[in-house]
């Protein structure tokens, strides 16, 4: 696809995730991404890209740091980060298992027509806002909804365990909850279960066996 198609979608683009910054105090609006602030500090980004090579536009979230992270780390794990990088999270659609931000398995929106620019230009910033912005507060925030996507997708996490306990913790969950046994029954969340199921027991209370989150 021509230049010119790309450069007038990454126009209207842009006035689309300003417009959706507008609505959030932490957000800033830039070429092709939404950054993430707590006060001047940049936590991360959550941003779309062009593949040449499939003639469309993927999209990834990536975050630097934030309270779980700083949480994870100073609990000292005895295991490196399951990231390549030195992020607390890390996703692109292009791992995608179920269709989100893509019209198609690969997580890709394809390069428009000429007269489709402004509807792709809407959908791609519809679908950062549906399937994309709510992971970045859920981890920014701490909320309990942290501790599903943990369970969901640990292997975007850098310590998914340590994430979900965090969240646990946060918001005042105990041991015994149904969302903390099921974080517990996920075998992919664990680094080293002995050291991880310690620290739960640890930063947990323990309350009524019939309790319910």
């Amino acid at each position: 696809m021509s230049t010119g198609v790309r450069k007038a979608l990454e126009k209207e683009l842009l006035a689309a995730f300003a417009l959706t910054a507008s609505s959030y105090p932490n957000l800033k609006a830039s070429k092709n991404k939404l950054s993430l602030f707590s006060s001047n500090q940049k936590l991360g980004e959550i941003y779309v890209q062009h593949l040449r090579t499939a003639d469309g536009y993927y999209a990834g979230i990536e975050l630097y740091t934030c309270e779980a992270m700083d949480f994870c780390t100073m609990q000292q794990p005895p295991y490196p980060s399951r990231l390549l990088n030195s992020s607390f999270m890390s996703q692109s659609s292009l791992s995608e298992q179920t269709k989100q931000f893509g019209d198609e398995l690969g997580g890709i929106i394809r390069t428009p027509l000429p007269q489709e620019i402004s509807a792709t230009a809407a959908k791609i910033d519809d679908r950062i806002v549906k399937f994309y912005l709510p992971k970045a507060e859920n981890c920014t925030l701490g909320t309990q909804a942290l501790i599903a996507g943990v369970m969901a997708e640990p292997d975007n996490y850098a310590y998914p365990l340590l994430t979900g306990v965090f969240a646990a913790r946060k918001n005042k969950l105990d041991l015994n909850s149904a969302i903390c046994q099921a974080l517990l029954d996920t075998k992919a969340v664990f680094g080293d279960k002995r050291f991880d199921l310690a620290l739960a027991k640890k930063m947990l209370k323990v309350g009524d066996d019939n309790a319910a989150c």
